[in-house]
């Protein structure tokens, strides 16, 4: 599998949306959700990749957009939180089911109930699902999977859990990042054009294979099993893509305005 920038860039000639993930992809993971650090000129990247694409741009986390929201404050892409059953687009936010989000606080409860106050361990609830995190604790994670199935078990009927990078995520059953990207597919700047899904983990294969349906292709951040076509070493290695965009969008801007106005640069 080829993890070369510029035989990602061939296949990215044509007109792309990006659609990516947030944690592991546009920054670096960490402790705990809400330790990420975000590198000062990532707002300014995302801006210029936006116009760029003439706004064909997407975070797809399994964060929900609020959290994205405090971030990344202020951006115009569209952002598709909660593996999808959050979405926002063109500034309109597609309501939440009420019914959805209530089953996911009682699974919330249901797990704080069940551990307690485990040292090591974070339950955090989201708008339609819960995270439980290790990476405090890794010794831990035997206990944090026979909860998590006990739960699902007894309180959990429609959803599901994945596994992440150190964290078991409960979310609808169904509802994954292939979905979130078949949707925004379907909708103006994003339809007609090449999907390139950018992600680091197990819960953006869903998204790989989706891009791949829909005639484009995946990249997976660093090494391990995937359906993505295409690897890259790390994040640095993504902000490059997303700037060899910028300058190839802006170049091929430049040359069509020079040639309706007779001029050949």
């Amino acid at each position: 599998m080829p993890d070369n920038l510029s035989a990602i860039l061939d296949a990215s000639s044509g007109p792309v949306a990006i659609f990516t993930d947030f944690d592991g992809t546009l920054v670096d993971i960490a402790p705990t959700p809400d330790a990420v650090i975000v590198p000062e000129a990532l707002a300014t990247r995302l801006d210029a990749l936006f116009s760029a694409l003439d706004g064909a741009l997407a975070v797809i986390s399994g964060r929900a957009i609020a959290d994205i929201d405090g971030f990344l404050p202020g951006q115009p892409f569209s952002v598709s939180g909660s593996h999808g059953a959050e979405q926002r687009h063109d500034g309109q936010v597609r309501p939440l089911d009420a019914a959805t989000s209530a089953r996911a606080r009682a699974i919330a409860t249901a797990l704080e109930t069940r551990l307690g106050p485990e040292p090591g361990l974070l339950i955090e609830p989201k708008p339609t699902g819960v995270a439980l995190h290790f990476r405090a604790a890794p010794e831990k994670e035997r206990l944090v999977r026979e909860a998590v199935a006990s739960v699902l078990d007894s309180d959990g009927d429609g959803f599901e859990a994945i596994d992440g990078k150190k964290v078991v995520e409960i979310r609808p059953a169904g509802t994954d990042k292939g979905g979130a990207l078949d949707a925004l597919m379907q909708l103006p700047p994003f339809r007609g054009r090449t999907p390139v899904f950018i992600g680091d983990d197990v819960t953006d294969e869903d998204g790989f294979r989706a891009a791949e349906r829909h005639g484009g292709f995946g990249i997976r951040i660093g090494a391990g099993p995937t359906a993505a076509r295409f690897t890259l070493p790390d994040i640095a290695a993504v902000y490059a893509y997303f700037d060899a965009l910028i300058g190839d969008r802006r170049t091929k801007g430049h040359r069509a305005h020079s040639l309706e106005g007779g001029i050949v640069t």
